[in-house]
């Protein structure tokens, strides 16, 4: 509606007005069309209705107030309200004591010289793009459904709740606003040394605080990367199956994936590739799926490689504290550290599977020379994420709060894990036989299981069918990038350890016929 260029208003005669209760029953089925919605909404919205449809013409007065508000029902106060809004919004206006009138509503016309708009594409809707059609479509979409078994799951109890509480409220507390303010470029500086300390100790990360750049997930620090660092259509190398999430932060970068199918250590290094790779996204210490672990020597294969074709490895940390048996590998970023000038890993961390899924808080420690740019691109793109949670986060690992929970939860998920596998075992008897086309794959480790089955194998069919029972299974197959391998991955970190026995036996004849 344009106001400057609408007529000059001219009062109706008084035979002209509508009638009160004419327009009371108007307004009574314009509000039967809006069913909760709130009075006020339904009464301002009725009126607007009455007056783009001509119900009330230029030029005519509204009912008083009080006659309507009798009619309707309702407080005349609310109809005061009502009627003010509509004189705000240009549609009635009030005379000094003579009234209410409706104003004439001039519709806005395109522009001179613009075509008219086809009547097909009026009413068309909103296209995806290629890539949102891409998305839309991935095959991770048709299983990931928040059920036992699912990745992601978490079981509140093993949580500290009241310890992680009463550090927020303290926070809370502080007299001094800081933690309203955006934050220091990179993150929180407490929560950065807290972390180049934790991963120093426990991983063997060689770095400085400066090093540490707090984000929101795996897969932004994996998107910043790819923007910082590449061209469109630079090659990146990932292995075949791959994490979902750093896949798409790859893709939506217009970056070239080059896969290289793992195996029973992890992605090999391929050679003749590497040259021409920007990049490289491995899981080393448990591959995502699979579970499989880089023995020490590919990993050195791996560095001399990077250092050769002056690429970077991207090492997926992701849940490196479960480990249930044997000395945890070394770091990648540490092997560099050690044996080079420490410039060819970006290392990932992630809390969502050490403290709860929706904590949103990763980190990555860059190479010294890239520190500037990656905390100051962290500062213009993202504003450097929740500061109270960074605040909190880091008096969680300084205080040692972290390093029992995580000591807890590692003693916790094994004992799931051996509750899943002797179930497993109970129930589907084949596994147990060297020559069953059903064989779990990686190490103990992690918080899921990957089951391999024979090429050519219907994987998706099988966790469909895992699904009508109740249980979220994922295929492998869901996770591939080019060629596809055949399996199901089972996560336990969501499970309760009493309620492992019956899952399992409700799938039990799904696994006997994949195992058979």
């Amino acid at each position: 509606m344009s106001e400057a260029s609408a007529p000059e208003l001219r009062l109706r005669p008084a035979a002209t007005l509508p009638a009160t209760d004419s327009l009371a029953e108007w307004l009574r089925g314009q509000r039967l069309q809006r069913p909760g919605q709130p009075l006020r909404l339904q009464l301002a919205q009725g009126l607007r209705e009455a007056v783009m449809s001509r119900v009330l013409l230029p030029g005519q007065r509204l009912p008083a107030t009080r006659a309507l508000a009798e009619q309707l029902g309702v407080a005349r106060n609310t109809l005061v309200a009502v009627y003010a809004q509509l004189e705000a919004e240009g549609f009635v206006v009030a005379g000094h004591g003579s009234g209410t009138y409706v104003r004439p509503v001039v519709q806005e016309r395109p522009a001179d010289g613009a075509p008219p708009l086809r009547p097909e594409a009026a009413g068309a809707r909103p296209r995806l793009s290629r890539r949102g059609r891409d998305y839309r479509g991935d095959p991770i979409h048709e299983f990931w459904v928040e059920r036992p078994f699912c990745p992601g799951g978490f079981t509140g109890e093993l949580f500290p709740q009241a310890v992680w509480n009463q550090l927020q409220i303290q926070a809370l507390r502080r007299p001094s606003a800081d933690l309203l303010l955006p934050g220091e470029p990179g993150g929180s500086p407490a929560l950065r040394q807290a972390l180049a300390r934790h991963v120093r100790a426990t991983r063997g990360v060689r770095c400085e605080p400066e090093q540490v750049i707090l984000t929101d997930s795996t897969a932004q620090s994996v998107s910043l990367i790819g923007r910082l660092l590449c061209d469109p259509r630079d090659e990146v190398i990932v292995e075949n199956p791959c994490y979902w999430g750093a896949r798409r932060a790859l893709e939506q970068q217009g970056l070239r994936l080059r896969p290289v199918d793992v195996d029973d250590g992890g992605a090999p290094v391929p050679t003749a590739a590497a040259s021409s790779a920007r990049l490289a996204y491995l899981t080393p210490s448990h591959q995502f799926p699979t579970g499989a672990a880089m023995p020490l020597a590919r990993r050195l294969h791996w560095l001399a490689c990077a250092r050769a074709a002056g690429m970077l490895l991207l090492e997926d940390d992701y849940d490196s504290p479960f480990r249930y048996a044997g000395a945890p590998l070394p770091s990648l970023q540490g092997l560099d550290a050690e044996s080079g000038a420490g410039e060819h890993v970006i290392y990932l961390g992630s809390f969502s599977k050490t403290m709860f899924p929706g904590i949103r808080l990763a980190f990555m420690v860059v190479p010294q020379s890239l520190a500037g740019v990656f905390a100051a691109a962290t500062h213009d793109f993202d504003r450097d994420g929740d500061q109270l949670l960074q605040a909190v986060m880091a008096r969680f690992i300084d205080e040692g709060h972290y390093a029992g929970h995580v000591h807890r939860l590692r003693e916790a998920f094994g004992r799931r894990r051996e509750a899943l596998l002797q179930a497993l075992h109970a129930d589907v008897p084949a596994l147990s036989r060297p020559d069953s086309a059903l064989c779990l794959t990686g190490g103990a480790r992690g918080v899921h299981l990957c089951f391999a089955l024979p090429p050519g194998s219907d994987d998706r069919a099988l966790a469909a069918a895992c699904a009508r029972r109740g249980v979220t299974v994922i295929p492998l197959s869901a996770y591939a990038v080019g060629s596809r391998r055949a399996g199901l991955v089972l996560s336990y970190a969501g499970v309760r350890e009493g309620e492992i026995a019956a899952l399992v036996r409700a799938i039990a004849p799904v696994l006997r016929q994949a195992a058979g």
